[in-house]
Parts: structure tokens; sequence; C-alpha cells
């Protein structure tokens, strides 16, 4: 009888322990969780509450969803470190890793995300202001975030505020890339983006990032334009002949697209010392609106012939898609580690050639001369003689007709 009396107790025991599985039976639930309230209120001041607390209608599923943990789900503003989450089934209790300190205001943010145990998960976060001493400063620091090689907002970027005493603030960009951060007391403020792959609240090398130096209150909104960047300047690693007056320059890191090398930080010399003068830099963006322009006129062209030929016309292509609005897309220029190169002289093929590039600037804001050879093609073979045509007949001397007596 003891025996089945421990039994009982370590299976209840284990039960306890368990996680939380969604109930059988019962109508499919298709809802997210729905956030009730929240304790404080938002706005409180002179709070003495050890914990804030998220209150929902139904059971939320303690291990997050997907690859993420519950801890990573919600954010404390200033922090001084990973918070301490503590999961009570529809209860929720958050509070700083070494507890709320005295006459300072905190932002507590529930970020979107957070499932049921059916996997329905909120598609809307919450944040709460509040503050241990009698007040909550009016200042904040907004903008927006964009992955600037891609051309697009970073959706969900990590942003960090730090003050000259390390006091570091956090906040996450929302799917447009906006983001606020805040309350802020008046001050200078180190603001840093990040594209936080691992979702590790860290800035990562291998991770996009920028950062600005903002004093609160901020004159207007920041533009923030993440990217993986290092110290060192570019060097040219590639040249590539495109054609017989066209080069193709490869830089090993990106080039500072507000002061890319101009044609005069070139040079081109021959095997023979010979230099050959470059006329024209041309970027990717000016490529590719030049190589449309070229379509365009080509499509033109073929109308107009079939137009006055009295053939039937084919349909005009479709209107470009129309220009992005205004705040989806940076307003400088994305980076580039290519540049297109027009030469004076047409180059002379099988022969090696040595480009050389004085100054060229990367994102770091550092510069540095480089150069590298290379090899022109060969000129194309001549088609091979058509063995299967036959010879032409040999021409036969007609004789002139008989003259007449």
């Amino acid at each position: 009888m003891r025996r089945r009396l421990i039994a009982a107790a370590a299976a209840l025991a284990g039960l306890a322990c368990a996680s939380a599985s969604p109930p059988p039976g019962g109508p499919e639930d298709r809802n997210p969780p729905r956030l009730l309230h929240v304790t404080p209120d938002s706005n409180a001041v002179n709070v003495r509450d050890r914990n804030v607390v998220f209150s929902f209608d139904e059971t939320i599923n303690d291990r997050g969803s997907g690859a993420q943990e519950l801890d990573n789900y919600f954010l404390v503003s200033p922090s001084d470190g990973n918070p301490r989450v503590s999961y009570h089934r529809s209860r929720i209790e958050v509070r700083p890793r070494n507890g709320f300190r005295d006459n300072t205001a905190y932002t507590v943010t529930l970020l979107p995300g957070l499932g049921d145990l059916r996997g329905n998960t909120m598609r809307t976060g919450a944040s709460l202001v509040f503050s241990t001493g009698p007040t909550i400063p009016p200042n904040r620091i907004t903008g927006t975030v964009f992955d600037w090689a891609a051309e697009r907002p970073a959706a969900r970027a990590l942003i960090q505020a730090v003050t000259p005493d390390s006091v570091l603030y956090l906040a996450q960009a929302d799917t447009a890339g906006r983001f606020t951060i805040g309350p802020l007391f008046p001050g200078t403020y180190l603001v840093r983006a990040i594209i936080d792959a691992n979702n590790n609240r860290a800035q990562d090398r291998s991770e996009a990032f920028d950062t600005l130096r903002v004093t609160a209150p901020q004159a207007s909104p920041l533009e923030m334009l993440a990217i993986v960047r290092d110290s060192l300047p570019p060097r040219i690693s590639v040249v590539t002949v495109v054609d017989s007056i066209s080069l193709r320059v490869t830089f090993d890191r990106f080039v500072d697209p507000q002061q890319p090398p101009a044609a005069t930080a070139f040079r081109l010399v021959a095997a023979d010392s010979s230099v050959v003068p470059i006329v024209a830099t041309i970027t990717p963006r000016a490529e590719q609106a030049e190589i449309q322009a070229l379509q365009q006129a080509r499509a033109d062209s073929i109308r107009r012939v079939d137009s006055l030929a009295g053939r039937l016309l084919p349909p005009r292509p479709t209107a470009a898609p129309p220009a992005p609005a205004a705040g989806t897309r940076p307003s400088v220029p994305p980076p580039y580690a290519t540049m297109l190169l027009r030469v004076a002289r047409p180059l002379t093929p099988n022969t090696t050639y040595r480009l050389s590039v004085t100054a060229a600037r990367g994102l770091s804001h550092r510069a540095d001369n480089s150069e590298r050879s290379f090899t022109t093609p060969r000129p194309a073979p001549p088609p091979p003689a058509d063995s299967t045509r036959r010879p032409a007949s040999p021409t036969r001397a007609v004789p002139p007709p008989p003259s007449r007596p």
C-alpha cells in the first residue's frame, strides 16, 4: 500500500512539473490570446510593485512559439540584463534581473508572437510606462531603421540607447522599421540599431548595425542604415573584362556611396607602360538605369519600324511598378562593392593590364590604395570552314556562235 501511495504522489508531482498542454476535445480554437489587463497602471508614478503582471484570457504556452523562449517576448528598459519572467498559466510576471530601481522610469514591452497552447499567436504587442519615482521624463527618441543593402525597412530590429554612464535603454522596431525609445532624461545618447538575426539581444560581428549619437530632446526623427561593417577600407579584389571598352571592378568591402571613387582615382596601365584613360565610373544603380533606357529605346524603335511597314503592333509593355512610398526606402543610395569603368579606347586582346585606385573610401570612412593585374581575353577564333558545302563548278568557256557567210 505504501509503495502505491509513493508512486501516485510521484505521478502527481510529475504532472505538476510538466508543461501545459492543450485540453482534449471541444471546438477548435483559432483565436490568439487576448491581453486582459496589466498592472501597475500605465503612466503610474511612485510604483512599489515587485513585478509587472500581464493577465490573459487563456493559458499561455510556457515554451513560447517556434524557437523562441518565453523570456524573449519581453523587454524591460532600462535594462540590467535578461529580465526575470515567471509563468503562471494565464498570468505572466516580469521584472528586471536585479529588481526595479528607485526613482527610475521604466518601459516594459510585450512583443508580438506570444502563443497559446494551440499555437495561435498574438500579432500585436503592448507597452507599459511607469516610474518608481514621482515623475516620468517627457523625452523620446524616434526614427526608422533600414536594411541598407536590401533598401527596405528592418522589421523587428533591436534598438539600444546608451547614456555616458552606461545605462542601457531598449526597444524593438515594428514591421515598418519604426521605433520609439524612452522615456529619457535630457542628455546625449549613443543609439544603435541592430538586425538581431539570432535574437540574442546583442550585436554580433556578422550582424548589420548602425550607430548615431543623439541629443534628447531630438530635433527630427532618425534614419538608421544597418549594414555589416568593419574597420578596414575596401581594396580591389577582382577585375573583369565586360567588353573592349568596359571593365567591372569588384572590391572586397562596400564602397561609401556618398564618396565613391571618381574616374580620376583609377589608373589603367598596359604591359608596355602606356596609360589607358578612364572616362567614366558607373554605379550599379546607374548601370541598371542605363540598361533599362536602352531596352526601352530598342522597343520603341521596333514599334516605329512595324508602324511604318503597316504591320500589327505588339502591345505596349506594362507600366513600371509605382515608386516605393516615401519612408519605405532609405534616402541614401545603398552601398555597393562593384563598379563599371569605361575606358577611352578599346583594350588590346590577350594583353596584361594593371588597374589601381587611390583612396577608395569604405563605410568605416577609412580609405586605402590598391591595385590588381588582369589579362584581356584572346581574340575569338575565326569560324571553321563549312566542309559540307559542294565546291562550285568550273566555269566553261562558251564558244561564240558561228558567223553567217
